[in-house]
């Protein structure tokens, strides 16, 4: 093998360098641990990522900020507007140019959350919201909640049929200086509807000692 090659690459690189001395040439081996090497590359570049990526979120928009009060509108949309009809309290804390969007299609403005709540309230009776903590930073919030209520009216083409239901969902939430400007809330539908179905393939035997509701 040539002298100066690399012949080995495991664990450890092992390179052949050329030593002269007065007896002649020798091998001079050198063994570098590789691996020491690329974390010193890795995490460097791990660091630059999440550097990069603070960076793109703070410049989204960097001088914004929620108002004080925003973690207790962002309960307050769900817990008395979703969940209790209150459309003076939407007018309060929804822009009427805010942008809703919703598992049950986009709504706009105070009107268009009063509009959702009626959607969910003409398929669910009873219908209650327990909400999280928001976290709030800039000008977005984020509430984690959950849903009950009884299953009492239509729901994409499932009739009533009485059943509890039961669903988590979380919701982020921008605001301007005033109240809520835009919302993407997200929950899993299919799962409400599976709800429906069981209880509705159960039949009777769910309202018996013992049956699986």
């Amino acid at each position: 093998m040539r002298q100066g090659s690399t012949f080995r690459f495991n664990r450890f690189l092992t390179i052949h360098t050329p030593v002269r001395n007065g007896r002649g040439s020798r091998a001079k081996v050198k063994h570098m641990n590789i691996h020491s090497y690329s974390r010193r590359i890795v995490c460097p570049f791990k660091s630059q990522i999440v550097i990069l990526v603070t960076a793109l979120l703070m410049s989204v928009s960097p001088a914004a900020a929620a108002p004080p009060d925003a973690p207790v509108m962002s309960v307050q949309f769900f817990e008395a507007v979703l969940g209790g009809l209150d459309v003076d309290v939407a007018a309060a804390i929804v822009a009427s140019d805010a942008l809703i969007h919703t598992p049950e299609g986009d709504f706009v403005g105070s009107e268009g959350a009063g509009q959702f709540a009626a959607t969910l309230q003409e398929s669910f009776s009873n219908v209650s919201f327990a909400t999280q903590e928001p976290s709030v930073v800039g000008d977005f919030a984020t509430v984690r909640w959950t849903m009950t209520g009884i299953h009492s009216g239509s729901y994409h083409g499932l009739q009533a049929t009485g059943a509890d239901v039961s669903v988590d969902g979380i919701a982020i939430l921008r605001f301007d200086d005033l109240a809520i400007v835009e919302q993407w809330i997200a929950y899993d539908r299919l799962s409400v509807m599976n709800q429906i179905q069981s209880y509705e393939s159960c039949g009777v035997d769910c309202l018996r000692p013992g049956g699986n509701r």
